[in-house]
């Protein structure tokens, strides 16, 4: 695994000397497909060494060994198979987190999770891409070795937006799960990090999912074309999809950030665009308009701008553009 030996120190000299780079114009973000996991605690051991006192632990093996003289055994029979038993259970617990390939199962599973969400929702622009800058007669010697490609230097480096680390560790619930985190670092040095559990074949997919929708979601301010003229999001008060009591203090907000809010065919424009793809969705909420009045989707007969009176809302979501 000479590959990946060198990694933390070459990457890290890389980030070093490296200047801050802004996000790309088109919002795409490039991360290298390798990623190394490190294994950490073992989280059920942990809680099964510590999860009871010793006399909880004592009054349980008694308790264990009673069971075993009612049921005819002797003393010293008894004795044996406790004995037996926990040396067993120890055995397959150690086969079963041996985890040999583990790191390339999640690495893996993790990628194919990720491109299974960009197929099943098909957003106009990928925001995420693992990119392969090294020489691709390399990445495929590395494969045939049994390896994963570890290379990276400064030059590569400068192509890239993100690398990517990961831990594991048995979770403490002794069910089978895993604990896994997944950091991205910048090469301004600023991360993202991560976090789920559950079955190893199923947890990445729990991490994919929060990173496409923290990558790939409308980030707020942004632009998007509407008809001839660029219309920029602000979002609300709090920087995104904001919500308040009144519909009149939604344009009172859109007011102090020297915006407004959107029109009824804005709203159902970039609600047609979609969260994935640069715009809003309404998702069947009711949404602030100027004048006091709501925009309220599943009430489009005759129209679904509305007063407040028609509709039985206890709050109002809306976003500021400009």
């Amino acid at each position: 695994m000479k590959a990946l030996t060198t990694f933390g120190v070459s990457v890290l000299m890389a980030f070093s000397a490296y200047a801050s780079t802004p996000v790309p114009a088109d919002g795409r973000f490039d991360i290298w497909p390798t990623i190394p996991f490190v294994r950490g605690a073992d989280l059920c051991q942990y809680k099964d060494a510590y999860g009871q006192t010793r006399t909880e632990f004592m009054n349980n093996m008694v308790h264990s060994a009673e069971k075993l003289l009612a049921q005819g055994a002797k003393g010293y029979d008894a004795l044996n198979l406790l004995v037996a038993f926990n040396t067993m259970y120890e055995r397959n617990q150690d086969l079963a987190v041996r985890y040999q390939y583990l790191d390339v199962t999640l690495e893996s599973s993790f990628k194919a999770y990720l491109d299974q969400f960009y197929r099943q929702l098909s957003p106009r622009t990928k925001k995420i891409s693992f990119q392969y800058v090294n020489d691709i007669v390399n990445v495929v010697n590395a494969a045939k070795a049994g390896m994963r490609d570890g290379y990276l230097d400064d030059t590569l480096l400068t192509k890239l937006d993100f690398i990517a680390y990961g831990t594991y560790a048995l979770a403490p619930n002794c069910q089978g799960d895993i604990q896994v985190t997944v950091h991205l670092i910048g090469r301004d040095g600023s991360s993202e990090s991560f976090i789920a559990s559950g079955k190893p074949e199923y947890v990445m997919s729990k991490i994919a999912a929060d990173m496409f929708t923290e990558f790939q979601r409308t980030q707020f301010p942004s632009q998007i074309k509407v008809g001839s003229k660029m219309l920029t999001l602000i979002g609300g008060l709090n920087g995104s999809v904001d919500r308040v009591a009144e519909p009149r203090l939604a344009q009172q907000a859109c007011e102090t950030l020297d915006a407004r809010l959107p029109t009824e065919f804005e709203l159902d424009l970039l609600n047609s665009y979609g969260d994935w793809s640069g715009g809003v969705s309404l998702n069947d909420k009711v949404w602030a308009l100027d004048g006091d009045k709501v925009f309220a989707p599943t009430l489009r007969n005759p129209s679904p701008v509305r007063e407040k009176w028609e509709v039985n809302a206890e709050d109002y979501l809306y976003y500021c553009v400009k």
